[in-house]
């Protein structure tokens, strides 16, 4: 926006910086005369008092002056002539008033230039007729009124500007367009091209101003008749403003929380009506120059009304800050408003007067005239104005005034404010206020008088009916609805899952009522108000709780990302619909309703349908309350846009309430509504906020007790809420958790208590109040398992001699055995010792759960030391690797903090037991399977519970442990209560459903909502029927609880035990297989609807159709498909059934590959039909290439060769050409795509944000690799059966050497057949493809070795896993190796044969017998410097032979050369083999002359870093040392980037003590150590191995700095860039500090351990 339309309209309103910025920006006028009128303090009401002799006085020359002048008067008449087009009626009468003694209701103190507006108005009316003429038409033209017509008549510059053509034309153009529906945007589009026209005009004059000495008095007025020419055309295309009305300030209420909005307009003036209702009278009050004048004016003013109305009897307000006149240049009752700087300086003359004017009445005076009230003015984007309207109003109250006259001094403004003589009588007569006393005729006067007298009798009876009418009237008991429409007839405020908040502009005296909003669970707020956040609403909600502030469009996008990124359900989500003020940014200003709906409408439209989207918030369960906190004054303004958007997608009204805080906006409101609905909308409209805030704040739990954290010295410190909103991840369980929240002698809370225990004893996961009932009854505590103590004492061990900032003690747990309810109990006791959280959201990133964990030890806390650590139960895992990355996050965070964390991570795991036993760490486990202390202990409970509840036998999940999870009690619950059941009913449709997704995915439901549509419930507004109830008598196997710590509420079985019964009983007795229950729900649209809940619903479903069982992870045994699909292919067609299911799967989730990728291996594992396996594998590549998928397609080639081969075996018949031919079409198409997938598998960790929502662990997918080695193997394996290659010397050698491509096929020998000619046919067509696998097995094996070497294994599962692959590999080695690598009868053989080839042949044999070792390439011989080979002599001795005899030398010979003497001279420093350390120096340096820095691979420079990396005292630093470690890290980037993003590189030497190259310690020399592995192992999981004092004696802890987040290592002048280990190596802030740490060295660069710092 330019600057020129930033100036107000009327150049009165300009301040002396306006002015300047106007002459210099606009006019161009020299910089100098725009200061010496600053100067002069010039602003727009000074400037147009102005005259060209004025301007030359202050020395700016006539051309300049002539041109401010004029333009300056051009500007005006154009405002002046367009608001008269308005504003424009009657002036006689106005006239009327005056000459009969009245005070007319136009303001006496601003009355405009008469002559100037006639002026202009009666141009406009020539002008108009003047086009009118020329169309023919029949209308009359525009008169104006003005008492001075005849002189204007006679100018000729008017004369001239009529017979204007161009304006008749453009005057036409727009006479079609209704001046009413002209909108605001139109009406600036005007302002701006007048403003455009008059820049032309000031161009002109600037060229004149050049020839300002020459220009005659004939030029100027050529040049003012130019201006006034542009200006008439401005007019006629210059629109009326339409006024919006404004409602007023609630009458006699001081505090009221009320605005006006400028340029609004108020109800016309009004007389007296039924004497309650008040009159309104305005005052523009525009022509008091300062606080002094004004303040006088309006003493004036108001004792003159107060009388009349006190008289009258009629209450009535007075307004300053209104347009009164008529005829002015504002609108009738326009909002303008008035500038106050000293407020109490108006009130104390207010109080100082009024004995002045009523003197003898001072008394009644003061009991009826109320205190001025300074109403605040808003510009019409509801950002604060400045301005004020002043109002008084006057009650007369018929007890003060019956019976009495009130007769008051007046003062003279025009003799200097002295006393007026003789006194006034005022009395309201219409809309005026009339002085009976300037009655100049004493006859009229006496008459008057007497009917004065008469009236007054009169209106002291209607008077006094009126109050007591007033009084009679029936307040409703909207006390009593507010609480109904909030809890829905509940009385509690749990009923509504969330509550949306619809607010705008706030009143400052409202702000201390607004308590109530941090007792509702706000999702989130929707803020029309632009000062909220710093001053409103939103500011005094963040003083308490959490609110994050966004806009609309922030709401657009993927729903899961939106949650994540937003923290919706979490924190309050705090949306600036209409901008803020107290950022300065041009897409967050605020704009009027006009400029809204273009700009911003459609933004809080679509947010306003994501938070109507059944997939956000459940149909029903949520209330949107509009809380109007100022009159909506519109039907444009933008909260009203808001509540239609509202209407239309909640489709009606029945989940809205409005609020409003006045009667007068309430029914503007209810109108506005009503117009656009025919519906009234549910309303609360006779309550004040302070009644509001009190009742809602009556519905919440009343917390009188402060939430304490344990603190140091058993102190205990406050947490406050908006703390702990500010760790939305984490559960905190506080010291007096659960006490005072309830009269615990209540009724409530006996119920309460009742019901939380049944819930829980039924099926329902733990609440902190089951352990709190049982503390507070010590008779009756809660069950401890045995595992209980062992657990306690671990947890506290911990704290004693901590080994590291954050461990990890591991509880696995069997489903269903009460593993989580122990874990829980466990931190209830502890809760005064610990400051204990549990993790609420395994998905949130571990970085933000190590901020909040931090934010807690930090609580209360101010220092680096905290003394009470901080326990985290991480619940319901399946995976220990992402609880370590928590663990390293945590290390990291914590830093140097004095502090400890303890995570308590609960793992569920079928195999608990064996889990357990794997785990190097502290862990305990717990089966199915209870102790006899342990049954002893439920069977008292049982007989507790049986003296409390009524039925406890139902409680079935507590009877399952009970009985010790027996078989035969779990079977005869689930036979008897489906006894009878009809499986055709949809009650047990969704029992089946529910019962399935219980029994193979643990802790699935379906959210209340679904289930209400699938039993078609209808919603009500209350009293409706509950899923439960519909459900019976099944509903005692079901259970309703909430999801995701309140998102919202499910069903789901109340045990997996009897779920898994449940489905076996429907499939064996009532002929409902699982099979068909799969097929129902696949084929019901409901399920895969938008709806709340439908993501977790359709997660089980994939878990439980695709999932499979891996004895690595947990499970049982290892399976093809998911234990749901392995049971089916047992039933009766469970193939043709798999078909279905998989098929229909596919349907319903068309752009997730996995269910074709399924049904693609079911077809080619389970029914061999290769052709469908090929068109699904296919179509899942289609939905998404990855890996996965590319290895699949791979996979049916694979499988189906496989399956050929067997058949040809079972046979018995020979190969034939036909069969050789087909068999390498499907390796070669197979082993295409293992390559392709080995290529995708470097981008695979690159997730779509769905995948990521469900993310784990990341892998690197080598699958492609070993395929591909698997069907190399299959094809040589193929070929050498064939007949040429029989076993025989000769012929085998000829194998190897057509596979190494040194033979053609043609040139293999054949017995001539027919059969054997066409078999060597298909070898020459598959020529290329058969040469080239030799050396692609090499590239996978050497990959494998690196993946191996490089990198290291993250977690239990990954180590399982990479031991079985090993094992693999080393097989299929093997046999590589016995097909290319000759026997030593063989070679001996070849030398006898070939002696001139001996020394190539001895070359060769050399390289045969590494490879034979897996000591031929870099990363198998690094390998050597763990398992400690006792051949490593002998491998030495070989590399040295081949690096001295082979021609010529290969970088690759070199290095392996080196590595292996570095290797021997570690292992066997005596060896006669051993080379000297200068030796060694020499082979590196013709190594590094030779790659120079550019080389790609990192090994070069890792040698030397082992060689050259500097000593403690050597004075003589290789300098170059610096560059090879940025050399190493740029390559290996390039080189393992896609594998360090799974794995971590591997350290295999650690810098030493000693000298020379003594100094590099091997890692196999530090493990030696150790004789125990177990406590070994934790050791380096932990990193607490570099604490051990045998570690600390072998290894050299080097010195360093910590410099903007990187680390150095120092010698002296030399800085080598060091990586930390650990993610908690450095400390946060970039600090420059002084550090030291131990080095090893990895293929990414040296490596920092255990940094410690100098000031620690």
């Amino acid at each position: 926006m330019s600057h020129k339309t930033e100036l107000p309209r009327r150049v009165e309103e300009w301040t002396k910086e306006q002015v300047r910025h106007w002459l210099t920006d606009d006019l161009k006028v020299d910089q100098a005369w725009a200061a010496r009128l600053y100067e002069e303090e010039v602003s727009g009401k000074e400037l147009v008092c102005f005259k060209s002799e004025d301007l030359k006085q202050l020395g700016i020359k006539f051309g300049p002056a002539v041109q401010i002048i004029n333009t300056l008067e051009a500007l005006r008449k154009t405002y002046n002539n367009e608001q008269h087009r308005v504003t424009s009626t009657n002036i006689s009468q106005t006239q009327l008033n005056s000459d009969t003694g009245y005070s007319s209701t136009q303001d006496t103190d601003a009355k405009p230039d008469i002559k100037e507006i006639s002026d202009h108005s009666m141009s406009e009316g020539k002008q108009q007729s003047g086009c009118k003429k020329q169309k023919k038409n029949k209308q009359k033209s525009h008169k104006g009124s003005s008492p001075d017509i005849k002189s204007i008549k006679s100018s000729p510059d008017i004369t001239s500007i009529k017979s204007s053509p161009d304006i008749c034309k453009e005057q036409s153009k727009n006479e079609p367009t209704s001046r009413s529906s002209i909108t605001p945007t139109a009406e600036s589009c005007t302002e701006k091209s007048l403003l455009e026209r008059t820049k032309t005009i000031n161009t002109q004059h600037k060229e004149s101003a050049a020839k300002s000495s020459q220009m005659t008095q004939s030029d100027v007025s050529e040049m003012s008749l130019q201006t006034e020419k542009i200006k008439v055309e401005s007019l006629s295309t210059k629109p009326n403003k339409s006024k919006f009305t404004c409602s007023f300030c609630p009458f006699d209420q001081h505090s009221a929380s009320h605005r006006y909005i400028e340029n609004y307009c108020l109800p016309p003036e009004s007389g007296p009506s039924n004497l309650t209702a008040p009159v309104h009278e305005y005052k523009l009050l525009a022509r008091a120059e300062n606080t002094d004048a004004m303040k006088k004016k309006i003493n004036r003013e108001v004792f003159r009304f107060a009388a009349g109305c006190m008289n009258s009897r009629t209450n009535g307000t007075i307004h300053f800050g209104i347009a009164d006149s008529k005829n002015s240049e504002y609108s009738h009752g326009e909002i303008i408003g008035v500038s106050v700087n000293e407020q109490d300086v108006i009130i104390d003359h207010f109080f100082q007067g009024i004995k002045s004017s009523f003197e003898e009445n001072t008394d009644d005076a003061k009991r009826c005239i109320r205190q001025p009230r300074f109403v605040e003015v808003l510009s019409n984007n509801s950002t604060l104005s400045g301005k004020v309207v002043i109002e008084v109003d006057v009650v007369p109250n018929h007890n003060i005034v019956c019976g009495k006259t009130y007769s008051i001094q007046t003062f003279d403004e025009e003799n200097q404010w002295k006393k007026s003589k003789g006194k006034s009588l005022f009395i309201r007569e219409g809309a005026a206020t009339r002085d009976v006393y300037k009655i100049g005729n004493p006859s009229e006067l006496q008459v008057e008088m007497s009917k004065v007298t008469r009236n007054s009798k009169v209106l002291d009876t209607a008077r006094k009916e009126a109050e007591i009418k007033s009084q009679r009237k029936k307040r409703p008991n909207d006390g009593e609805k507010l609480v109904n429409l909030l809890t829905c007839g509940g009385g509690t405020l749990d009923y509504y899952n969330y509550y949306i908040i619809v607010t705008n502009k706030s009143h400052p005296d409202q702000l201390q009522h607004f308590q109530f909003l941090t007792t509702l669970k706000l999702f989130c707020v929707l803020d029309f108000d632009p000062d909220s956040v710093k001053n409103g609403s939103c500011h005094e909600y963040r003083k308490v709780r959490i609110a994050n502030i966004h806009t609309p469009e922030l709401f657009h996008g993927d729903p899961g990302t939106l949650t994540q990124n937003l923290n919706l359900y979490k924190q309050t989500s705090w949306v600036l619909c209409n901008g803020r003020v107290d950022i300065n940014k041009e897409g967050d200003k605020p704009l009027p309703p006009s400029e809204w709906l273009i700009t911003k409408a459609g933004d809080v439209q679509d947010m306003v349908s994501y938070l109507c989207n059944p997939d956000t918030l459940p149909r029903g369960r949520f209330l949107v309350i509009f809380l109007l906190l100022s009159a909506v004054e519109a039907m444009n303004d933008p909260i009203f846009e808001t509540f239609m958007s509202f209407y239309k997608n909640l489709r009606g009204t029945q989940n809205i309430i409005s609020i409003c805080t006045s009667d007068n906006a309430f029914h503007k409101w209810k109108d506005f509504i009503q117009t656009r609905t025919e519906q009234a909308g549910q309303n609360i409209c006779e309550l004040e906020l302070s009644q509001i805030n009190g009742t809602i704040l009556g519905l919440g739990k009343h917390k009188t007790t402060d939430r304490l954290l344990p603190s140091d010295g058993g102190s205990s410190v406050l947490l406050k809420q908006i703390d702990e909103d500010s760790v939305p991840a984490l559960d905190i369980l506080c010291q007096n958790q659960c006490e005072n929240v309830y009269d615990e002698d209540s009724k409530e809370f006996q119920d309460f208590k009742k019901t939380t225990e049944a819930g829980f004893y039924r099926g329902d996961k733990v609440q902190w109040w089951n352990f709190y009932f049982a503390e507070k009854t010590p008779t009756k505590p809660f069950i401890k398992r045995d595992k209980y103590t062992q657990i306690i004492k671990m947890i506290r061990s911990q704290t004693k001699e901590p080994t590291s900032k954050c461990v990890m003690v591991n509880l696995f747990h069997q489903p269903g055995c009460g593993g989580t309810t122990l874990a829980m109990h466990v931190m209830w006791d502890l809760r005064r010792e610990f400051r204990c959280a549990v993790l609420k959201d395994n998905t949130v990133s571990k970085t933000e759960v190590a901020q909040q964990v931090v934010q807690l030890l930090r609580f209360g806390k101010s220092g680096l030391s905290f003394t009470n650590p901080v326990l985290l139960l991480v619940e319901d895992s399946e995976e220990t690797e992402n609880t370590q990355e928590l663990q390293h996050c945590l290390r990291k965070m914590i830093g140097e903090l004095d502090a400890l964390v303890i995570i308590l991570n609960c793992l569920r795991s079928k195999t608990a037991k064996e889990k357990y036993k794997n785990c190097v760490i502290d862990s305990e486990y717990i089966t199915a399977a209870l102790s006899k202390d342990e049954q002893q202990a439920f069977e008292v409970k049982l007989q507790e519970l049986q003296e409390i509840h009524e039925t406890p036998e139902n409680f079935y999940c507590f009877m399952i442990m009970k009985s010790n999870f027996n078989e035969d009690y779990v079977k005869n619950v689930a036979e008897n209560i489906l006894r009878d059941v009809d499986v055709g009913s949809k009650q047990a449709q969704l029992l089946s459903i529910l019962a399935l997704l219980m029994t193979y995915v643990a802790e699935s439901n379906i959210s209340v909502s679904l289930c209400e549509d699938f039993l078609d419930i209808k919603r009500r507004l209350w009293g409706k029927e509950t899923v439960l109830d519909k459900m019976e008598p099944y509903s005692c196997l079901l259970i309703e609880h909430q999801v995701e710590y309140g998102v919202h509420k499910a069903i789901r079985f109340v045990h997996q035990r009897i779920a898994a019964e449940c489905v076996k009983v429907l499939e064996e007795r009532h002929r409902s297989p699982k099979s068909d229950i799969i097929l129902n729900m696949l084929h019901c649209d409901l399920f895969f609807r938008r709806g709340i809940g439908r993501d977790n619903l359709l997660q089980s479903l994939k878990n439980m159709l695709i999932t499979r069982q891996r004895k690595t992870e947990g499970d049982e045994k290892d399976t093809l498909f998911s234990p749901l699909i392995e049971d089916i292919k047992s039933e009766q067609n469970g193939l043709k059934k798999i078909q279905d299911i998989l098929t229909q799967a596919s349907k319903r989730f068309d752009k997730d590959f996995a269910f074709p990728q399924a049904l693609a291996r079911h077809y080619y594992l389970s029914e061999k039909n290769f052709a469908l396996a090929k068109d699904w594998a296919n179509n899942a590549k289609a939905i998404k290439e990855n890996s996965y998928t590319v290895d699949t397609v791979g996979q049916v080639s694979r499988s189906e060769l496989r399956q050929k081969l067997e058949m040809k075996k079972q046979d018995q018949t020979p190969l034939t050409a036909e069969d050789l031919r087909e068999f390498l079409e499907l390796a070669k198409a197979a082993i295409q795509a293992f390559q392709r997938a080995q290529i995708l598998a470097k981008t695979d960790d690159n997730a779509d944000v769905e995948d990521r929502r469900h993310w784990k662990q990341n892998t690197y997918n080598i699958s492609g690799y070993m395929s591909e080695i698997d069907m190399t193997m299959t094809v040589f394996d193929i070929v050498k059966g064939l007949p040429m290659f029989e076993r025989k010397y000769d012929s085998y050698e000829y194998l190897k050497q057509f596979l190494k491509g040194k033979m053609h096929s043609t040139s293999i020998p054949t017995d001539q057949s027919d059969s054997q000619g066409k078999l060597i046919d298909v070898l020459k067509d598959y020529e290329t493809f058969l040469t080239s696998l030799k050396s692609v097995l090499d590239n996978d094996f050497k990959f494998l070795e690196e993946y191996f070497t490089y990198t290291r294994y993250k977690g239990l599962v990954d180590r399982e896993k990479q031991d079985k692959n090993r094992n693999w590999i080393s097989e299929h080695f093997k046999s590589y190796i016995s097909l290319f690598c000759s026997s030593s009868e063989e070679k001996q053989r070849a030398k006898k044969c070939k002696p001139k080839l001996s020394l190539f042949m001895e070359t060769e044999e050399c390289r045969m017998f590494l490879e034979e070792n897996r000591a031929n390439y870099f990363p198998r011989i690094l390998q050597l410097s763990e398992s400690g080979n006792k051949m490593i002599e002998q491998i030495a001795e070989k590399h040295s032979f081949i690096y001295k005899n082979a021609s010529p030398k290969s970088l690759q010979d070199r290095m392996n050369h080196l590595l292996t003497h570095i290797i021997l001279k570690l292992s066997k420093p005596d060896s006669k083999l051993a080379k000297t350390q200068k030796e060694l120096n020499d082979l590196l340096k013709e190594i590094l002359q030779e790659v120079g820095l550019l080389h790609q691979h990192p090994e070069p420079y890792y040698l030397a870093l082992l060689l050259l990396w500097p000593r403690r005292e050597d004075h003589d630093q290789n300098k170059e040392i610096k560059t090879y470690v940025e050399r190493i890290r740029i390559s290996c980037r390039k080189q393992f980037s896609h594998l360090l993003r799974a794995r971590t590189p591997i350290v295999h030497f650690y810098l030493g003590k000693s000298d020379g190259l003594d100094r590099l310690i091997s890692k196999a020399a530090l493990d030696s150590c150790f004789t125990n592995v177990r406590e070994r192992n934790v050791l380096w999981q932990s990193a607490d191995i570099f604490k051990e004092p045998k570690i600390k004696d072998k290894l050299l802890r080097v010195n360093g700095t910590s410099e903007q987040g990187e680390l150095y290592a120092e010698y002296e002048n030399l800085r080598i860039p060091v990586r930390p280990t650990y993610l908690g190596g450095i400390r946060s802030g970039h600090s420059t500090e002084k550090v030291s740490f131990y080095v090893g060295f990895a293929i990414d660069g040296p490596l920092a351990y255990d940094i410690q710092y100098e000031d620690s």
